[in-house]
């Protein structure tokens, strides 16, 4: 680890959304730097890292809602947390349009419930929300914290809801919170295929062309998934030494706008297949163009990423391509596997 592993020896630390693809590699990485860690579960998913990596095993597990007040109040008298995670509610688009009542309550409501529960009760617990750079919405890249927020689809409002609302207990109530707004997270364990790289790279590992739901030249900020859960680590870390940070924002990406023909074209690249890709123009919902600029995460925090976004990617396809491989030894589909679990 890049920062340092001691803080979190012996920390008691508290997880919501652990069996999220983001969540069950920041539970993997506390654990190994020697966390006591508490989590929560809405509903077992036995296709997330958290379950297939028996990460359940070495946790205490809570299985409920985020939003049950009487639950988080029973946790906390359960256990000494001193650092929250808001975790919970994963980046999906298309699921939101579906419930977006459900992703308001699970990001916003919930947000205000426990920081407003934290402040009276454990005003020292450091909490980090995990916001997303879609609040941005729509306006000049690269975005900056001091942007406007100018969220549109229901997903990027309830995520611009949340993000207030943490910026107001910090600013506001003094309490130790930041919100963390990061680009497109990629890395092993996705096995949400409705996203671009394992959906691009599952396709290419079963013979079959990709197929992109936009035309192609979209562009997205990306951040490998262990530089996620680094970033989200060193700014807990932060939080408990800089009382100036309470209630800040903070960007983390490669500071990349990279088109999603590219991206597929690397990939099949790495896989040594033909850069053949099916594109059309059934997507309405997402922004066309997104950049970050972390200068202030580089100046405030002193944060570098281990990774970039090629190494990130080659580090990815080799996982996807051993998980297949290894179950294909086994006689059946790994990718059919987790997704019918």
């Amino acid at each position: 680890m890049k920062y340092l592993s001691s803080f979190w020896f012996g920390k008691t630390v508290f997880v919501a959304g652990a069996t999220g693809f983001f969540g069950g590699w920041l539970v993997r990485k506390l654990l190994q730097n020697g966390a006591d860690v508490v989590t929560l579960v809405r509903s077992d998913k036995p296709n997330s890292q958290f379950f297939l990596e028996s990460l359940d095993d070495s946790t205490h597990v809570y299985r409920g809602d985020i939003t049950d007040q009487a639950l988080i109040e029973r946790i906390f008298a359960e256990h000494p947390i001193e650092v929250f995670f808001h975790a919970a509610y994963g980046a999906d688009v298309h699921r939101v349009l579906d419930e977006p009542l459900e992703c308001f309550r699970s990001s916003a409501v919930s947000t205000w419930q426990i920081l407003d529960f934290l402040r009276t009760n454990h005003p020292h617990c450091i909490s980090v929300i995990s916001s997303t750079d879609k609040v941005y919405g729509r306006q000049p890249i690269p975005y900056r914290e001091e942007f406007a927020l100018q969220p549109l689809h229901p997903y990027e409002a309830a995520k611009a809801a949340q993000d207030h609302a943490a910026q107001c207990y910090g600013k506001v109530f003094k309490c130790p919170v930041a919100v963390t707004r990061c680009g497109n997270f990629f890395g092993g364990y996705d096995f949400n295929l409705t996203r671009l790289i394992p959906g691009v790279v599952q396709s290419i590992l079963q013979g079959e062309i990709p197929t992109l739901r936009s035309n192609g030249r979209f562009t997205r900020d990306f951040l490998y998934i262990e530089d996620a859960v680094e970033a989200q680590l060193l700014l807990a870390q932060r939080l408990s030494e800089d009382e100036s940070l309470y209630g800040e924002a903070f960007n983390f990406s490669y500071g990349e706008h990279i088109e999603v023909i590219d991206i597929v074209k690397q990939i099949c690249h790495l896989l040594d297949v033909p850069a053949e890709v099916v594109v059309n123009e059934k997507s309405t919902v997402e922004i066309p163009n997104m950049q970050l600029s972390c200068e202030k995460a580089e100046q405030r925090l002193n944060w570098t990423p281990l990774y970039n976004f090629t190494t990130g990617l080659e580090r990815t396809v080799n996982w996807y391509r051993e998980q297949f491989i290894t179950s294909s030894v086994k006689s059946y589909n790994w990718l059919e596997r987790t997704m019918a679990s």
